[in-house]
């Protein structure tokens, strides 16, 4: 039995899958199975993956009818038999040392969860550099991947609290903060997480998921080291799918989710989710509500938003950002009148604890 499961969900990729498995080829750290899950591609993706594991058998290839990413990853999560799991999307890669460092990281802490960044330098300068420049990024390797790193010499923190540290707003100002809720950044023991699943039919259920994960008695360890190589694919779920589809998605992930919270988080879970995720979620895309509830379709969001109000979503607003945020949904569904009443009251009372 390997030491770690890589899950590797694939569809429609043919551009960038070589790249992206020819990077766990090169993993320092060799005890590893990739499960990788073809989810009713049409183009060339299941013949590179038969290749694959026909020279490598530790690439294990299921073929399946198309289901969405969130079926395909628990597909790999249902096949997965190794002591820890991690997953990786397939028009990414990795660097050749993440599993050495991930698995040195769980076993000089007992931590349950690792975690590492992305390398902003290459979505953020090579790839826009090498397309003004008229050059194929896919074809090119990332800079990051020549360092190379020793444990001793990695810095990091270690928690029994993770969700204090998670944050999804851009800047929280807070120290030894893990931003965003990106599923592909973490290794997990296996067993720790195996009873949580992708919500099937929602795209971006990455911040359900992971809040759920955050529920968890789990002793995690976070590095800032940039060990993962997002690609901006342009075909993807998070740039390819319409701001309808995609704002409908992320409401019901975060009505999900507070509804989970709010059955089973203690208090201090629940502030502490509250705040960092789902205020910085939803104020993120507060900017874009008017115009989305205008257009046709629209009178799904207007729903979702009626329906988090009588949930209770937006009860705990507390800071003047999620203040602005509320309002701005609520007055996207035409409740005007009694939103700009509580802001009134709420924002003297806010400059009235401004000192000066």
């Amino acid at each position: 039995m390997p030491k770690v499961d890589i899950i590797i969900p694939v569809y429609n990729v043919e551009r960038f899958l070589r790249r992206c498995l020819d990077s766990i080829v090169s993993q320092t750290f060799t005890d590893w199975r990739a499960i990788c899950v073809d989810d009713g591609s049409t183009d060339g993706c299941a013949a590179i993956l038969d290749s694959y594991a026909a020279a490598d058998p530790r690439f294990e290839v299921i073929h399946k009818e198309n289901g969405g990413l969130s079926d395909a990853r628990n597909c790999g999560m249902d096949a997965a038999r190794a002591e820890y799991v991690m997953f990786v999307d397939s028009d990414d890669l990795i660097h050749p040392q993440t599993l050495e460092i991930a698995l040195g990281l769980a076993r000089r802490d007992g931590s349950d969860v690792v975690s590492w960044y992305r390398d902003s330098s290459y979505r953020n300068h090579q790839v826009k550099l090498l397309r003004a420049l008229g050059m194929d990024p896919v074809s090119a390797r990332p800079w990051g991947m020549m360092r190379r790193f020793s444990i001793s010499g990695v810095r990091s923190f270690t928690t029994d609290s993770l969700l204090d540290h998670c944050s999804d707003w851009g800047h929280s100002g807070a120290p030894d903060t893990l931003k965003h809720c990106f599923v592909w950044r973490h290794l997990f023991r296996r067993e720790a997480i195996a009873d949580v699943r992708f919500i099937k039919g929602l795209k971006y259920e990455d911040i359900p998921w992971w809040s759920e994960v955050l529920l968890k008695p789990l002793r995690a360890t976070v590095t800032d080291l940039p060990l993962y190589y997002y690609y901006p694919n342009l075909n993807s779920i998070a740039k390819g799918s319409p701001v309808l589809v995609k704002t409908v998605d992320i409401l019901t992930g975060i009505l999900k989710t507070h509804c989970l919270y709010a059955s089973k988080a203690s208090a201090s879970q629940m502030q502490a989710w509250s705040h960092n995720i789902k205020w910085a979620v939803l104020h993120g895309t507060a900017p874009r509500l008017r115009r989305l509830t205008d257009m046709e379709g629209g009178d799904r969001i207007r729903e979702i938003i009626l329906d988090m109000y009588h949930s209770g979503v937006f009860d705990d607003a507390a800071t003047i950002k999620e203040l602005w945020a509320r309002d701005c949904y609520l007055m996207s569904i035409g409740m005007v009148r009694c939103v700009m009443r509580q802001s009134r009251r709420r924002l003297k009372a806010l400059k009235a604890l401004i000192p000066g």
